[in-house]
């Protein structure tokens, strides 16, 4: 994969995809790694905040890929626990502008709504179509943006920041399930949650076999605390 022209953050996307393509126990489902969008620059952001008021902090206008588009789908084929994963990430200077997600839904209340006005997608679910998403709360005087999941038991804010949840993304590899390690959704007690405490011991056993490299232990960690 040609990575000339790159800068040192995309390069490290560009591992991540790597990983999953040299793993003998992954098979890769589906990859895609859009062109450089030109928009996709540092100005976006300035832009955001003259049209909109919003501001977001310096920190957010440094590391961001420039890609129109960039994910991979995945899934295990010999390990202990079977484990799939996908991800598909905007640019944050492109997504900033983008419309927010469909609220319209009469199942939804005031709240989810106006909250809803409120969200840009960073990251999606566009091969598998699950409809499950994760993105920014962007408010006026609100300088760092909450990051938001929104899957099939609900809508719920999440303990990490749009750097957090990137560099986390990394290393789960968008396995299915992980945002719950932070949320407060009741995972512990609730029927609905079965599916994701699976998903959560699964992916906690086997990403440490696929990819011994990397520390696992504060998930590990936040997954008991979780259960």
């Amino acid at each position: 994969m040609e990575t000339e022209g790159l800068t040192a953050y995309e390069e490290g996307w560009f591992s991540v995809l790597q990983e999953l393509r040299d793993s003998p126990g992954v098979q890769v489902l589906n990859e895609f790694v859009g062109e450089i969008e030109p928009s996709a620059d540092a100005s976006s952001f300035d832009d955001l905040e003259e049209w909109e008021g919003i501001r977001l902090a310096p920190s957010y206008h440094d590391d961001f890929i420039r890609f129109e588009r960039l994910g991979s789908q995945w899934q295990t084929v010999s390990s202990s626990a079977f484990v799939a994963g996908e991800f598909s990430l905007t640019p944050l200077p492109l997504a900033v502008h983008e419309d927010p997600p469909d609220f319209s839904s009469s199942l939804y209340s005031d709240r989810e709504r106006e909250l809803g006005d409120q969200l840009r997608i960073i990251d999606e679910h566009p091969f598998t179509g699950s409809g499950i998403y994760v993105a920014l709360r962007l408010q006026a005087g609100i300088e760092d943006p909450e990051v938001w999941l929104s899957d099939n038991t609900g809508l719920w804010k999440m303990d990490l920041d749009y750097r957090q949840y990137l560099e986390t993304l990394r290393l789960t590899k968008g396995a299915f399930g992980w945002q719950h390690l932070f949320t407060e959704a009741p995972v512990r007690s609730e029927q609905q949650f079965e599916t994701v405490v699976n998903q959560l011991n699964s992916l906690l056993e086997v990403l440490p076999e696929l990819f011994p490299d990397h520390d696992y232990t504060d998930l590990r960690a936040r997954l008991e605390a979780r259960l």
